[in-house]
């Protein structure tokens, strides 16, 4: 972390509590974006006859999909809440998830 950098605006009590909310705002802009997109692919799907209608809704993913898709939640929730983490802790989750891949 820098010292009391003047070319970044503060906004909150302290320099983390910035850090945190930019970190916060900019993860809920990519969710915005990676939604937004998703929306678009489905309608373009269903326009082209690829997809039904309420057919990913309906999906109960089972199989590799399922284990999948926990694998892919597992490593997110680690990534996004162990920004908070200390380096050590950061570096160690990070090379057990790359050893375990």
């Amino acid at each position: 972390m820098t010292a009391n950098r003047t070319d970044v605006p503060r906004y909150l009590e302290s320099e983390r509590l910035d850090e945190i909310t930019r970190m916060l705002t900019e993860l809920a802009s990519e969710v915005w974006i990676l939604r937004d997109r998703t929306l678009v692919l489905e309608h373009l799907l269903r326009e082209r006859g690829c997809l039904d209608e309420g057919a990913v809704e309906a999906l109960r993913p089972t199989g590799e999909l399922l284990a999948r898709l926990g694998e892919e939640r597992g490593a997110f929730v680690s990534r996004v809440f162990g920004a908070v983490l200390d380096t050590d802790t950061r570096v160690a989750a990070a090379t057990r998830e790359a050893a375990g891949r």
